[in-house]
């Protein structure tokens, strides 16, 4: 149906590398692009069958009618977000997101290849859950494809071109090992908010990743790249818990975001497609355009544990929600002499999100 993501085969706990350092699945063709694994009013009840983007917005803090019509209501600009990948995304499968407005256009694909690869390839799923998000909340979105060829030279002028041009560019995809073109690409494009899952292969210490780059308030990391896990639909209770060994394990966890295609704690893409969903929101309804540092801020400021949104999705109980507390707790606020792994203390949330920005104190926030 419009909007399903087919289950896939992704996940951190059953990732390999394959021979060019990339994530692959077993039982699954070696793709270089592989899934990774308050206020309001006019009640809707906790219902069972809430599905995608629905329940979604219901664990994001949009519980009513009421409240979605609000956010709708302040949105002031179009947005463009950037898939960045080696899959390729299929325009002629997204036609039922591709409405209201929305556009594809393919900027960049292999040579001898067509510009649409004509599968359900990972990409157009995560293409299918930022727009379909996006349409519930009046967001009008301009997609732009990049299709790099396998090689790192094609994947950095790929983040470098889309840098350039989006607001947002998401990627679903790992490197390892020398990922220094990848890296630059990412840091000289200041201008676009660079999103994407948190990443683990085995063993391998993730210092070695290219989401190793991410922000990390604390320490040296790319401001304006940020990594997600998810709070899945499937593992209620249960967050994953990065690796953390002295002077291998960098990368850390920037949010969380509520996803119902997550196959469980480790499915972190699906995480990353509604993160970003929710910074889209976050520059279509802000007053003045906010830099990428800006909207980084404002999800992290506000994003908590919202008790009453989350229980009002059946799968989430109280005693649920208790043990991630505690989960957040320990990864953003650990025992002295263990390394912090979490940025923001909690959860992304859209209903807070929108009364943050109605606040006048941030009518002075624009970009640089």
């Amino acid at each position: 149906m419009p909007g399903a993501r087919p289950p896939t085969a992704g996940g951190i706990a059953i990732l390999l590398l394959n021979r060019q350092g990339h994530l692959s699945a077993p039982h699954v063709p070696l793709l270089a692009a592989v899934a990774l694994l308050l206020g309001g009013g006019g009640a809707w009840a906790q219902h069972p069958s809430l599905t995608g983007a629905d329940w979604e917005l219901h664990a994001l803090g949009v519980t009513t009618p009421r409240r979605l019509a609000a956010l709708r209501a302040e949105v002031r600009r179009p947005v463009t977000i950037a898939i960045v990948g080696q899959g390729g995304v299929s325009q002629s499968l997204l036609e039922p997101v591709l409405v209201a407005g929305n556009t594809l256009e393919y900027r960049q694909w292999p040579e001898g290849q067509a510009p649409d690869p004509g599968t359900d390839t990972h990409d157009t799923q995560a293409a299918r859950v930022i727009l379909d998000l996006t349409l519930k909340l009046n967001l009008t979105v301009r997609l732009l494809v990049y299709h790099a060829a396998e090689s790192d030279e094609s994947e950095a002028q790929a983040l470098a071109r889309a840098g350039a041009e989006a607001d947002i560019v998401t990627l679903y995809q790992s490197f390892w090992g020398d990922v220094s073109s990848l890296g630059e690409s990412i840091r000289r494009s200041r201008r676009a908010l660079f999103i994407s899952p948190y990443v683990e292969v085995g063993d391998t210490p993730t210092s070695a990743c290219l989401q190793a780059y991410a922000a990390k308030p604390w320490a040296e990391g790319l401001a304006h790249f940020v990594t997600v896990i998810p709070l899945a639909r499937t593992a209620p209770g249960v967050l994953l818990t990065p690796l953390s060994r002295p002077e291998q394990d960098s990368e850390v966890v920037n949010f969380i975001a509520p996803s119902y295609y997550a196959s469980g704690a480790g499915g972190t893409c699906p995480s990353a497609e509604v993160a970003a969903a929710v910074a889209a929101y976050a520059i279509a309804a802000s007053r003045d355009r906010p830099s990428p540092r800006d909207v980084v801020a404002l999800l992290g400021e506000t994003s908590l544990v919202d008790r009453a949104a989350l229980t009002s999705v059946p799968e989430f109980t109280e005693a649920a929600v208790a043990a991630i507390e505690q989960q957040i707790t320990a990864l953003a606020s650990p025992p002295e002499g263990t390394p912090r792994k979490l940025d923001a203390r909690g959860i992304l949330n859209l209903w807070a999100l929108h009364q943050a920005l109605a606040r006048p104190a941030l009518e002075g926030r624009t970009a640089a």
